[in-house]
Formats: C-alpha cells, structure tokens, sequence
C-alpha cells in the first residue's frame, strides 16, 4: 500500500488521556505509509495537547445536554463526517472512542470502517447501571457488528467485546511505546528540590487523573498506615483532575501534610503528600521513585503502567479489569478478575482491587515489604524493562499496517 490511499482518523475530543494519545501516535505512525488526515467532533472543545500535523477536519459539533438535544447533534455528526469521507474521497475511517465509532458506523459513509475499543465494556463504574446494560445488549452489537472490524488494545477487552457482546471480526492490538524515547526523558533532570526529595526518601509515585477510576484516595489511608510504622515514605501524585480537592480533603482528615503546586507555598522535605501537577515529562519522576503504585478499579490498556515498567521502577497494580494481568502475567487471563491476595510476578506484583475484602492489608503487606527489599526492587525493575520489549512500536506497527492493507485490498 503507498501514500494514495487515503486514511481518516476520528476522535471525539484532542484533550488530555490515554485515548487521545494513542490517537496521535497512530497519526503519527500511519503518515509515514499512508496519507493521513484526522477529524474531531469540535475543534474548539478542548486544548489540543498532540498535534500531529496532518490535516485536521472539525464536524463543529459540541456537546449536548438532553436527549433530543443529543440526538440532534449525533444526526450533525454522522451527516458531516459522511460529507468528509465523500469529499475528500477517504477509503478506510479508523475511529477512537465509543462515540466516534459510533458516529463512524451510522455515518453510512463509503469509507472501510475500523473501531478502536480503549476501555472495558463491562466494569466502567462511570456509567450507569442502565447505560450499561443498554450498551452490552443493544448498542455494541448493533453499531459494532456493522464495522468491517474492531479493534481491543486489550485481550481483556477482545473476550468483552466477543463473550458478553456478541461482536464479530474482533482483533486485539496493544497500544505501543518508544522505549528509548521514555527512556531517554526519564534521564532529564528535575529541579535540585525534587531531585534532593527523591534522594534522600523512599518515594511511592502514582501517575494519573484524579477521579474515581484510579483510587488514588486508598493510597492515602496506606501511606497515614506506614508513617504510622515510622517509613521514611513519601507519597507523589502526577496528575490533576476533579477529584484535586477531595483527595486533598481527604489527606488533611489523615493528618498527612501537603503540597501542591496551584497555590503559593513553599516547597520542603516535611511534607507527606507531594502532588506534582500534571507535566508533559513525567518520567523522570518515574525513574527516580521507589515504587509504582496502581490501585484504579479500572482500565483499558494502562499506559502509565507501561510507561512506569519503561521507566525502571518496580510496580504494584490492581488486578483490574483490563490489562494489567496481560501486561505482568501473560497468559493467564482470568475474567473473573477475583484476585484478594497479592501474586508475584517476575515483572512486578498484582494486588486485589479495593473492592475485595482484606485488600488494604495486601497492599499494606506488599509495599512494606518492597520498600525493605532493595534487591527484589532492583530485579523486578530490570524484568519489568525487558517485558516492555514485547510493546515496541515496531511489533505493534506492524500488525496495525498488515489489518489495514488487508482492508483496503478488499475495495
């Protein structure tokens, strides 16, 4: 296949997340062998925080409130991304998100038509217990099955899709990573405050947005436990989002001082909490922390997982659906995702998630024991980096280029 063929790449929104990301990478990758254009539901609804370059179409469609409202504007959407496809004369349309897939199936359009799944279909706690229901008996099998194929980042997400949905032509494709590039960022210096921080304290880092998917309180409760035991630990947060002040609630009610980096104060050792902000680099606080820690009760394929694992620190993650058990344990899926005590892998530890009884105990049992093993930390992360090998980009880009070149031979 060469650069005539013509790719259109949807996405709901160019904002923060793991989505967008892999959005942009995929742009990135596919220019160099197709000619790649992108498209969005609204240019204007949110910061573009990955350009790629390529040419971009806006649908000019915001959201809605309201179900007529909603409908409406799905209606705009379809009918304008069809009149993209036709015009610019697209052949295949690769869609991110259940909502640009959607719009891409419903369009009507001409194109071949390829659904990226991000997330679990079956365990999103931020969708309600009728949405969902809707979604797994109507919806997916309705718009999903009209595709020419789906694509799960996980094998997680695939037996979802296949088992529980009832989709058919589902392949599942990890999300790939740079190795050398993080690599190489997380050699960047930080400024001689943090670097001095994570000298002389044992750190553990979470990386993520602040909302309930990520748990990020339960770890609050385990570091007020091991200051309790007189740990030399700190707690780094990289991240913001809407849970910022619950969580920096939630750590004073703990008697655990804070920093943060949205009101003046002085930056010092005495803290307790170090909530970093988001950055564009977080690597280098990666590579210098003690230990990962993961506890979200959800996700898709997690990237900051990965980038963690990349990055040379020794990770603790919930055996959550979907991903992490794929990512430290392969082969051994479990789709009941019952795990209640912790499970040792070459490449870092599954823990229980926070709705398993006896779950804090496990992850109190686990981190206290990793921060007092140098040698286990220093094993773990050395395997860690070399199963991370298995996602580099040229694995993954392959197996991307061999699906689409055998849908456009079908034109």
């Amino acid at each position: 296949m060469s650069a005539s063929h013509k790719i259109l790449l949807l996405i709901t929104n160019l904002g923060k997340g793991g989505a967008q990301r892999v959005f942009h990478d995929h742009s990135l990758f596919l220019s160099e062998r197709y000619a790649v254009e992108e498209a969005v539901f609204d240019k204007n609804e949110d910061q573009n925080l990955f350009p790629s370059g390529n040419k971009l179409h806006s649908l000019d469609v915001r959201s809605a409130n309201g179900l007529w409202g909603k409908i409406q504007h799905f209606y705009q959407r379809c009918k304008r991304l069809k009149k993209v496809i036709a015009t610019e004369n697209i052949q295949l349309c690769i869609s991110h998100m259940d909502g640009a897939n959607w719009v891409n199936v419903l369009s009507n359009s001409s194109a071949k038509k390829i659904l990226v799944v991000h997330g679990t279909i079956l365990h999103d706690h931020n969708q309600k217990p009728w949405m969902q229901w809707l979604r797994r008996r109507l919806i997916i099998p309705f718009v999903y099955n009209r595709a020419d194929i789906t694509v799960a980042v996980s094998e997680g997400i695939k037996h979802e899709l296949e088992k529980a949905c009832g989709v058919r032509h589902v392949q599942a494709i990890p999300n790939y990573f740079e190795v050398e590039k993080i690599q190489q960022a997380a050699r960047q210096p930080l400024p001689a405050h943090w670097e001095s921080l994570f000298a002389r304290h044992q750190t553990m880092v979470n990386s993520g947005r602040f909302n309930e998917q990520k748990k990020q309180r339960y770890l609050l409760t385990l570091l007020a436990r091991l200051k309790s035991e007189q740990k030399n630990v700190k707690l780094i947060l990289l991240g913001d989002g809407e849970l910022r002040q619950t969580l920096l609630s939630e750590a004073e009610a703990l008697q655990l001082r804070c920093y943060t980096p949205w009101t003046e104060m002085p930056f010092h050792e005495q803290y307790d909490v170090y909530f970093a902000g988001y950055s564009p680099n977080p690597f280098p606080y990666l590579s210098r922390s003690t230990l990962f820690v993961f506890p979200s009760g959800w996700e898709g394929f997690p990237m900051a997982l990965c980038e963690a694992m990349i990055s040379g620190v020794p990770v603790l993650t919930a055996d959550c659906p979907t991903g992490p058990r794929q990512i430290l344990a392969p082969g051994t899926f479990d789709a009941s995702y019952s795990l209640e005590q912790s499970e040792q892998t070459p490449f870092g530890w599954l823990m229980p998630t926070t709705d398993k009884p006896g779950f804090e105990e496990e992850w109190y049992k686990v981190i206290f024991h990793m921060l007092g093993d140098q040698s286990l930390r220093k094993s773990m992360a050395a395997k860690a980096v070399e199963r991370m090998n298995d996602f580099r980009k040229e694995n993954v880009v392959n197996q991307w280029t061999d699906l689409i070149d055998s849908l456009l031979r079908k034109r």
